[in-house]
C-alpha cells in the first residue's frame, strides 16, 4: 500500500512539470514577441499587430515587399523564431509527460484519443519547427520553398486546435485535470475559435498592406498557446483539490 501511495505521489509529482513547462513557455512567448515587436522598422508610426504577422517578425532580412508600401526589417527576428521553437519543444515535452503519467489511467473509451493527440502533439512541435527555420518572406517565395512555411502554420493551427478540441471529447485522457467541466467547456471554445481563425486566414483576399494576416494568424495560434495555460491552471487546480481532500493523520 505505502509502494502504491508513492508511486502515486511521485506521478503527481512529474504531472506538475508540464504545468510549470506550459507557464514559463506561455510567458517566454509573450517577451519575446513583445522584444521582437520593439525592433520592427516600417513605415508606420506604431506596430499593428492586425497587419503584421508573426511570420514577418521571424524574417531574418530586410524585406522589400510588393505587397506593401514600405520595406519592413525585424532587427530582433532571432527572438521571434526562439519563440516559435521553445513552443514547439515545451508543447511535446508537457504532452508526452502527460501520456506517461497517465498510462495506467487510460481506458478502452480513451486508448485511441492518446493515441491521436500524440500523432498531433508530433505535428505541431514539427509545424513549430517548420515556422522558425523556413521564414515567410519573399526571398523564401523567390526560392519556391515558402510553401514550407506555411505548413507550419497549418500543423499548429489544425493540429494544435485538434488537440484542444479532442481534450474536451472525454475526460480523463491524460489526467484528472481534463475531467474538469470547465476545462472541457473552454478547451471545446478555444479549439473552434483557433479552426475558425485559421479559416479566416485561408480565406484572405489577395494581400495587400491593409490585409489582417496579423489578425488572423495569431488567432490561429494564440487558442493554442492559450489552452496550455488552461491546461496548467487545471493541473494546479486538480493537484490542490486532491491533496486537500486526502484525510489527515491523526
Amino acid at each position: 500500500m505505502a509502494s502504491k501511495a508513492q508511486t502515486q505521489a511521485s506521478g503527481s509529482m512529474l504531472a506538475m512539470i508540464p504545468a510549470v513547462l506550459y507557464v514559463a513557455s506561455i510567458a517566454g512567448w509573450g517577451f519575446l514577441e513583445l522584444y521582437a515587436q520593439s525592433g520592427f522598422e516600417h513605415g508606420e508610426r506604431t506596430y499593428d499587430w492586425s497587419i503584421e504577422s508573426l511570420s514577418d517578425l521571424g524574417v531574418d532580412y530586410r524585406q522589400v515587399h510588393p505587397l506593401k508600401h514600405y520595406n519592413v526589417t525585424s532587427h530582433r527576428f532571432a527572438a521571434m523564431n526562439y519563440a516559435f521553437f521553445q513552443a514547439g519543444a515545451i508543447f511535446a515535452i508537457g504532452q508526452l509527460i502527460l501520456l506517461y503519467t497517465s498510462r495506467k489511467q487510460h481506458t478502452q473509451e480513451t486508448t485511441t484519443l492518446r493515441t491521436l493527440r500524440l500523432l498531433l502533439t508530433l505535428f505541431v512541435a514539427g509545424g513549430m519547427v517548420l515556422l522558425g527555420s523556413i521564414h515567410g518572406g519573399p526571398r523564401e517565395k523567390f526560392w519556391k520553398i515558402i510553401g514550407w512555411h506555411w505548413n507550419g502554420l497549418t500543423l499548429v493551427a489544425t493540429a494544435g486546435n485538434l488537440n484542444s478540441i479532442l481534450s474536451a471529447v472525454v475526460g480523463n485522457q491524460l489526467g484528472r485535470h481534463e475531467s474538469n467541466g470547465a476545462f472541457r467547456a473552454l478547451s471545446l471554445g478555444l479549439g473552434v475559435g483557433g479552426l475558425y481563425s485559421f479559416y479566416q486566414f485561408l480565406s484572405l483576399p489577395e494581400w495587400d498592406w491593409k490585409t489582417p494576416v496579423g489578425l488572423w494568424q495569431r488567432g490561429s495560434i494564440y487558442p493554442v498557446l492559450a489552452w496550455e495555460l488552461l491546461s496548467a491552471i487545471s493541473i494546479l487546480v486538480s493537484a490542490g483539490t486532491c491533496s486537500s481532500s486526502k484525510p489527515k493523520r491523526a
